[in-house]
């Protein structure tokens, strides 16, 4: 029997050993991503014969409770029926979310009664890691010029590892915005959570990196790594200083590609429909577009 409990971050240890056995590049099974995302998409977890299940509100309707595809050693067939049996106890119809179009093929023989429509502003941008490290090629000719303008005019930049001893000044870094509170829209929930991630970077460690120019920081970034595919949660760079955004992407790819040679893939995530975030997610040229999609009950 399925029995959920919110996501929070002490639930991040249990929530590791099944990002290592997801069988998408999604973002959405990462353990960061559903701690950070926890309270907005009110996220809860079961997990039943070492297969994890997860409870949100659906992409489409935030009145609706819905479900990610279960991941762990159940066949599919039997972690959906499952879920079909909690819905059917609680008097609701089945609704799943966020199912990446991986996973499409085999959800459509397993629900042929639901209706499946595409969650726009939601498909993950993802990319060759060399490609990101290289910038090779025509499609990527501005991002290497940008890159190239902040060598050249900032020869005394330093690019470092976060440490424990950098959290105040990463802290000082991301700032509060002006007139912006937790609740007012996801964007300031996210403003809010990207410090709350920084703050308990000690209690669920993940990749991060600083650009200091002039002694102050330029740029932060932060991530985890997983099979052979790295998820940028975080990545912010001063406006002030051309570049710095082009900088702290090139160098932290080529840093975790040093550390994991078996990376292939850099997912940067969903650009959410903001025109200046799809503007730049595209201008990197990404590989893949990994769409989603919510399964409807009819």
């Amino acid at each position: 029997m399925l029995t959920f409990e919110p996501i929070t971050i002490e639930s991040v240890y249990r929530l590791t050993a099944f990002a290592e056995r997801q069988y998408t590049r999604s973002c959405d099974y990462t353990p960061g991503n559903l701690v950070m995302w926890s309270r907005f998409m009110q996220y809860k977890y079961a997990i039943v014969r070492e297969t994890l299940f997860i409870s949100c509100i659906s992409q489409s309707d935030i009145n609706s409770e819905a479900f990610l595809i279960p991941i762990g050693t159940l066949p599919l067939k039997e972690s959906i029926g499952m879920l079909q049996e909690y819905c059917q106890r609680h008097n609701r119809l089945l609704r799943l979310t966020a199912v990446p179009d991986d996973l499409v093929q085999e959800l459509d023989s397993l629900l042929p009664n639901h209706k499946k429509e595409q969650l726009e502003n939601w498909s993950d941008y993802i990319y060759n890691a060399q490609s990101l490290v290289t910038l090779q090629g025509k499609a990527l000719n501005k991002k290497r010029n940008r890159y190239n303008k902040f060598i050249s005019e900032n020869p005394q930049y330093t690019y470092s590892r976060y440490t424990h001893s950098d959290c105040k000044e990463v802290l000082h870094f991301l700032g509060v915005k002006e007139g912006c509170n937790e609740e007012r829209s996801m964007r300031c929930y996210e403003h809010f959570q990207c410090l709350a991630t920084v703050r308990n970077l000690d209690k669920h460690p993940q990749p991060s990196a600083i650009i200091r120019v002039n002694g102050k920081i330029a740029a932060f970034t932060l991530a985890e790594y997983f099979g052979d595919t790295l998820y940028i949660h975080i990545e912010k760079a001063t406006r002030d200083i051309p570049g710095a955004a082009e900088a702290i992407n090139r160098l932290f790819a080529e840093d975790m590609l040093h550390e994991h040679p078996n990376l292939i893939y850099i997912n940067r995530e969903e650009d959410l429909g903001d025109p200046g975030l799809r503007q730049a997610k595209k201008a990197y040229n990404p590989c893949i577009m990994l769409h989603r999609y919510e399964y409807l009950p009819q």
